[in-house]
């Protein structure tokens, strides 16, 4: 990161990126509904520049905001920001409301995390055979945000209400891409007759004035289009992977990409009062006991001091209540809030921080500050994003060989949460400084699952020799009383991970 310019939200604003990104759009809209002031710098990413690679030397991608000197990364986290510093400007980008703010971004992240995969695969394929299943895949993910306007807009113009709010934001960097595919490809993604209201609402909010004014031409990025297919054609005729590379790396190049037991019955019923947030009402916890994501929330709620009851999921037979909480990805964690279903680990531990703020007691998971909040927001995401993804093909790796290059993918990993936690720690004992944080709880989530890991393959993720910071931290994080009471025995993680080697070992050699 660079260092710190005149002030946050006081300095002189720059944003870097490429005018056919979606992730650039999303943030130049945010600034257009504030009204703010910017330079825009378009980026090469061919060759990229020097203030780039500073600016984000962990992804190298735009969207880059820079606010009086300092760098802001990835276009949610970005969204935010701008929410957060110039608040009073214009409507919020997120709901004031912190259940509706819960519900923004975990709607927000569906686009990234499932909306677009399908998206992109349906943008990249040049077959019939391939746009048939890509198209079937995408139509699932319209059908699932058709339903998602309805309960977000509650009759309104947008998924925000009366104003654009950040799941319009999200989505709607998507729609110049869309029609450029229907138009090459002969779909209609968002068809009228089968969306009547994303379609509705996506040309309410191609009318906005922030949107217009930013809009990339249609006729450049369909020639763009064009272009690109004629080359993944071309590859795809000589078994090449440079289709895939293009849309990656050249039109979509900021890609953000258990316990001792509260146990309650099965029977009993789920409360359907609507409790205001932080003001009472029952919490429960549907759960699995070794899950890193369970955890997560299991720790924040025990430094938060909250009550709650907990409820083992048994994943192979889900329950129903899990699945009415969570039809979309029907996966736990699920936290139920007076009868209200808050969903996935990161956006329930802003949930908590946000409905039980700190004015006394135990410090706060997110900083007070606007840019430490976003910084902090980045390396929860890339525990995500980038390290879990590489750690889990480590988990899996059942041979020698396959361990060995596993490792060589998680340690890069590694070494940069070793520069980031001493970026963020300021020389204090967590992430966080001096307490606990929301990415001491995101990574240390995953510290009972790596010394399994390293037990059973020999290998030694955090080195102390190598990664000094991090080794120091996971003796503290791991010493923490909310973090003990709800950490896993180390014996049945262990056990449970090498049942499913056994298993991964017989289906490999049936194969």
């Amino acid at each position: 990161m660079a260092a710190a310019g005149s002030g946050v939200g006081d300095g002189e604003l720059r944003l870097l990126g490429k005018s056919s990104s979606p992730w650039v759009f999303r943030v130049r809209v945010a600034l257009g509904l504030r009204g703010l002031s910017y330079e825009y710098i378009e980026e090469d990413l061919g060759n990229k520049s020097d203030l780039l690679l500073r600016s984000n030397p962990v992804h190298k991608k735009v969207p880059v905001l820079i606010d009086g000197g300092r760098p802001v990364c990835e276009s949610l986290v970005i969204l935010q920001y701008i929410d957060e510093i110039w608040r009073g400007t214009g409507p919020p980008l997120l709901p004031a409301d912190p259940y509706d703010r819960a519900t923004a971004r975990f709607w927000a992240a569906f686009v990234d995390d499932k909306f677009f995969p399908a998206f992109s695969a349906l943008f990249r394929s040049v077959t019939d055979e391939q746009r048939a299943a890509a198209l079937q895949s995408a139509l699932l993910a319209v059908e699932t945000l058709e339903r998602a306007f309805r309960e977000c807009s509650k009759g309104k113009a947008f998924f925000g209400g009366d104003a654009v709010g950040i799941v319009d934001i999200t989505l709607g960097s998507h729609p110049i891409w869309m029609r450029a595919v229907d138009e090459t490809a002969g779909t209609n993604l968002l068809d009228g007759a089968k969306f009547p209201c994303l379609a509705a609402w996506a040309e309410r909010f191609m009318a906005v004035d922030a949107v217009n004014r930013v809009v990339p031409d249609a006729g450049k990025l369909l020639e763009q289009y064009r272009a690109s297919r004629a080359r993944w054609t071309a590859a795809a005729d000589s078994s090449s992977n440079l289709g895939h590379h293009l849309i990656h790396s050249y039109i979509y190049n900021s890609i953000p990409t258990t316990t001792q037991r509260h146990t309650i019955p099965r029977s009993k019923p789920l409360q359907t009062a609507m409790a205001a947030p932080g003001a009472g009402g029952e919490l429960l916890l549907l759960g699995t006991w070794s899950s890193p994501w369970v955890i997560r929330v299991r720790v924040a709620l025990g430094l938060k001091g909250l009550s709650y009851d907990y409820l083992e999921e048994d994943l192979a037979n889900k329950s129903d209540l899990l699945l009415r909480s969570n039809p979309v990805h029907k996966k736990v964690p699920v936290l139920i809030h007076g009868g209200r279903p808050v969903r996935e680990s990161l956006v329930i531990l802003q949930y908590l921080d946000e409905s039980w703020p700190t004015t006394t007691g135990p410090p706060p998971l997110l900083p007070a500050d606007p840019y430490d909040r976003a910084t902090a927001r980045f390396w929860a995401a890339y525990v995500n994003d980038k390290f879990f993804p590489a750690f889990r093909v480590l988990f899996r790796s059942l041979t020698d060989e396959q361990r060995a290059e596993a490792l060589q993918s998680a340690v890069p990993a590694v070494e940069t949460l070793e520069r980031a936690f001493a970026e963020c720690s300021r020389g204090k004992a967590f992430f966080g400084g001096d307490a606990v944080g929301i990415v001491d709880i995101a990574l240390g989530s995953h510290l009972i699952w790596i010394r399994v890991v390293d037990e059973v393959g020999g290998t030694d993720l955090l080195d102390g020799a190598k990664f000094p910071g991090l080794a120091a931290w996971a003796e503290r994080f791991v010493a923490v009383d909310a973090v003990k009471k709800v950490t896993p025995d180390a014996g049945k993680v262990l056990e449970q991970y090498k049942g499913f080697r056994a298993k991964w070992i017989a289906a490999a050699g049936s194969t």
